[in-house]
């Protein structure tokens, strides 16, 4: 199943590659949801993935992130953490 239309989904990252559009850091994501079999592929601002108050770096192939979905695009990241596990 593809990222909901709106809400929440948590996923786990396949791949990341960073993308410079016009100066602006993106990422492309390979997401897998936990009923999808095939990824869905996605491009997200860099700085979505700086948590903490560090500097914004890609995910590794394996991390598990809650992303947040309004009309079909990713506009929050963040990391699993136990209670949403």
């Amino acid at each position: 199943m593809p990222l909901p239309i709106a809400g929440e989904a948590t996923v786990t990252v396949l791949e990341a590659h960073p993308i410079s559009i016009h100066g602006d850091l993106y990422a492309d994501l390979a997401l897998l949801t936990e009923e999808d079999e095939a990824p869905t592929m996605v491009r997200v601002p860099a700085h979505l993935f700086s948590f903490g108050g560090e500097e914004p770096r890609l995910p590794a192939t394996g991390t598990r992130l809650v992303v947040r979905v309004l009309l079909g695009q990713i506009d929050g990241v963040r990391p699993v953490s136990e209670e949403t596990a």
